[in-house]
């Protein structure tokens, strides 16, 4: 049995009757998580020949925590994906993880009826009744390091399946364990989805640790403080979109959250100001990381150095190095601007039958993130940009090149530039610019809807006569965020209402 399985077992069989997991319906036992894992893994080994490789397209934090423990039980691979992502993008990943098993839920009945017979087999998890295995199946699979593959946000072209080990899932739960002093005592908040490396991090930090995960489904600020004072929270990470939607919540319903002894934000840097008002106005700690999936935490800001040090992330975490490299690959002086490298014993593996990808993306053992920043002489990191051309929406990696292709398809569309421009509500919103002889808004809408997921489409679209270039004559899209970035009033305005009432 795999390390994971084994660590979670053992609390489910000294705290049975503690509850595990909230939900906003249902509190589970660690006895009937376990008891529901081992179900689903006896279920798994009848059905398998060979090593399962398990994509969960469900979004039931019930049924994607016991799903993982069953296939780290059994030494599986665990491939958690994006339910918005459209039928083609599930099966381009699906065929690039090797994916043999699909499970999903009620809700992905209509878009998996349309993948049948193209691929994996596909079990439905409010079906399982139907389904009789085999009690006590003690079959496992050894020998590899997959255990759990993050899609790089459900990319239409070919995606980057990032492979994380058991041994080193456990190993960043346990950073976070030390980090923030954290203990079964502790009530944990989940507001992020199981596909995304955030949501993972805040099911297996608790659930490996004896504690308790509470999740949220959708997010909404009404919902989240409603979540840490009626269950008295004490710990939770958030992505920045959540927390500027939470601004004015936090600061006004302060009594409401006193149970929280500390809120960690994550996936994109917020604003100084910001920043300075939780130091301020929040009574709990407030810390700040950097990281990514491939390398887990890198730096982390105390909140001893709120002082002097809030415009940081942090210096680097324990056992972990980082440099800032020029575009030759040299070390830059303190202060300077550079793209951010780390070594970790945290990295993931390697990108699944990527190996070139893979050897590209270090040097000399350090992981080079694709993101500008720079370290004062005290070791400080300072997040700047990103090098790589990547936008951030509501912590979502996403690909201009995929929408970029995508669109191009439309004949009187001469030119697209796809960028992200800075939001409160989701860090990034996504924004084409376009060259054509005449607007054809409608017709790029239309065909963003067929193909892309509801997260890679744009929110705005722009219209112009040419698009800038820089002096080499490549295309500019540091001047098009320069441009466009100011114009963003709050185009996100009538989405916040939606969501939030507000």
């Amino acid at each position: 049995m795999g390390i994971i399985y084994d660590t979670f077992a053992r609390f489910a069989e000294k705290t049975p009757q503690k509850a595990a997991l909230i939900t906003q319906t249902t509190n589970y036992s660690y006895a009937q998580l376990r008891e529901h894992s081992d179900k689903l893994a006896d279920l798994i080994a009848d059905i398998s020949t060979s090593r399962p490789r398990i994509s969960l397209l469900c979004d039931d934090p019930f049924e994607t925590a016991a799903l993982s423990f069953a296939i780290a039980r059994l030494d599986g691979v665990c491939i958690p994906v994006n339910s918005q992502m459209m039928p083609e993008q599930l099966l381009q990943g699906w065929k690039d993880t090797d994916t043999t098993i699909v499970f999903y839920d009620d809700a992905q009945k209509k878009k998996v009826a349309a993948l049948k017979g193209k691929g994996p087999l596909f079990i439905c998890t409010n079906d399982l009744e139907s389904h009789h295995s085999s009690e006590n199946n003690e079959q496992a699979w050894q020998g590899s390091d997959d255990f759990l593959i993050t899609l790089s946000s459900g990319s239409t072209g070919a995606p980057k399946p990032i492979v994380i080990s058991q041994t080193v899932k456990l190993k960043r739960a346990e950073q976070a364990w030390r980090m923030y002093e954290l203990c079964a005592d502790d009530i944990i908040l989940c507001a992020s989805p199981f596909f995304h490396s955030l949501g993972q991090r805040l099911v297996f930090t608790p659930l490996l640790l004896g504690a308790t995960c509470v999740h949220i489904h959708p997010f909404t600020p009404a919902k989240w403080i409603e979540a840490v004072h009626q269950h008295k929270v004490t710990y939770t990470t958030s992505v920045s979109s959540h927390l500027y939607a939470l601004k004015d919540q936090l600061l006004k319903q302060a009594s409401k959250i006193k149970s929280l002894k500390t809120i960690v934000t994550s996936s994109a840097p917020i604003d100084v100001h910001f920043k300075e008002q939780f130091f301020q106005e929040v009574g709990c700690d407030f810390h700040e990381i950097y990281g990514a999936t491939e390398i887990a935490c890198a730096t982390n800001l105390y909140p001893r150095f709120k002082a002097e040090k809030y415009s940081t992330v942090g210096h680097a975490c324990e056992n972990v190095e980082i440099r800032i490299l020029d575009d030759n690959g040299q070390d830059v002086p303190p202060n300077s601007i550079g793209e951010i490298a780390v070594k970790s014993p945290l990295r993931f593996e390697e990108y699944y039958k990527k190996p070139e990808l893979t050897q590209k993306s270090f040097q000399d053992g350090f992981f080079k993130t694709g993101d500008l920043g720079f370290m004062d002489k005290n070791f400080f990191l300072s997040y700047v940009s990103r090098k790589k051309d990547v936008i951030i929406c509501g912590g979502i990696n996403i690909y201009p090149e995929d929408i970029e292709n995508v669109l191009s398809e439309l004949d009187i569309l001469k030119e697209i530039a796809v960028i992200g421009v800075k939001d409160s509500l989701l860090g990034e919103v996504i924004v084409a610019i376009c060259v054509a002889d005449i607007p054809c808004e409608r017709e790029l809408r239309k065909i963003a809807n067929q193909q892309l997921a509801p997260f890679q489409r744009p929110l705005k679209y722009f219209f112009v006569s040419s698009l800038p270039l820089t002096p080499s004559g490549k295309l500019s899209k540091q001047a098009l965020r320069d441009e466009y970035t100011p114009q963003n009033t709050d185009w996100t305005m009538a989405l916040r209402a939606l969501l939030y009432g507000k």
